[in-house]
C-alpha cells in the first residue's frame, strides 16, 4: 500500500475529529468522551475565574496589540500562551473578590506589573489602597452598606448597627478587603466610634487602608462631597 493510499484509508476510517486538537476518531461516542487540553479549557469557559481571566486577557491584548479593530474570541484565548496565567489571575480575583477587576487590570497595565505578579496579595493591596481614595464616594458607600447588611444577617443585628455592635474581627477584615470604605468609617458616628474602640492590633490590620493623614487631606479638599456623604449616612442611621 502506498503512502497516499494509507492516508486516504485513515481519513475514511476516522469519520469524526476533535475541533480543538483535530485528532480523528472512528466512532462518534469516542469523540464525545474525548477530552484534550483545549477541549477541557473550552468546557471550563463558564467558570467565574475563566470568565474574569478572559476579560482581563482582552484588556491586555487591546493594550499591547498594534491592531485595535480585530475582536478576539474565546477560542483564541484557550490557545493563547497566556491562557494559564490569565485563568490563574481570574481565579485569584474570584477568590479574594477583587473590587472592580477592570480597573485593577488597567492599573496593572499602566504600572507595567509583570503578569506573574498579578495574582499577588501585595500588589492587590497597593492597588486597593490607591483605588479606595479615588473611587466614586457614593459607590463606596453603596458597597459598604451592602457589606454591613451581609454582616448583620450573620449576627442578627440591624445593618446600621454593625459598626456599633458587630464582631470587630469581621469588620476589620471587611475594611482590609475594601468592602467597608473609609468614607463610612470617617463620616458616620458609628464609624468614628468603631475606630476609637480599636486596640493596637486591630489598628495595625486596617491602618494601610484607612490612612488617617491621606483621608483627612482628601476630606479637606472635598468639603461639599464630604458633607453630602456625612448627611447621607446620618439619615441612614449610621
Amino acid at each position: 500500500m502506498t503512502l497516499n493510499n494509507m492516508k486516504e484509508t485513515t481519513e475514511t476510517t476516522n469519520k469524526y475529529s476533535c475541533e480543538f486538537c483535530k485528532r480523528g476518531f472512528v466512532r462518534e461516542r469516542t469523540l464525545i468522551s474525548h477530552i484534550c487540553e483545549y477541549k477541557q479549557r473550552w468546557l471550563s469557559k463558564d467558570q467565574k475565574g475563566n470568565r474574569l481571566g478572559f476579560q482581563s486577557w482582552l484588556q491586555f491584548y487591546t493594550k499591547n496589540s498594534m491592531s485595535k479593530t480585530k475582536n478576539r474570541t474565546y477560542e483564541e484565548f484557550i490557545k493563547s500562551a497566556y491562557y494559564i496565567a490569565f485563568v490563574k489571575f481570574g481565579n485569584y480575583c474570584s477568590e479574594v473578590n477583587v473590587i472592580n477587576v477592570s480597573r485593577y487590570v488597567d492599573w496593572l497595565l499602566k504600572d507595567n506589573v509583570k503578569l506573574d505578579q498579578w495574582a499577588s496579595d501585595t500588589v492587590y493591596t497597593k492597588f486597593l489602597c490607591e483605588y479606595l481614595r479615588i473611587e466614586d464616594a457614593f459607590d463606596a458607600i453603596a458597597r459598604s452598606v451592602e457589606k454591613c447588611a451581609e454582616l448583620s444577617g450573620n449576627e442578627n443585628i440591624q445593618p446600621n448597627d454593625i459598626l456599633r455592635y458587630g464582631n470587630v474581627n469581621r469588620v476589620c477584615y471587611a475594611i482590609s478587603t475594601g468592602k467597608v470604605s473609609p468614607w463610612m468609617l470617617y463620616q458616620s458616628d458609628s464609624g468614628i466610634s468603631f475606630l476609637e474602640s480599636l486596640n493596637p492590633d486591630h489598628i495595625k490590620i486596617i491602618n494601610d487602608y484607612i490612612n488617617p493623614e491621606q483621608w483627612a487631606l482628601k476630606f479637606h479638599r472635598e468639603p461639599e462631597l464630604t458633607k453630602r456623604i456625612k448627611d447621607t449616612l446620618k439619615q441612614a442611621g449610621y
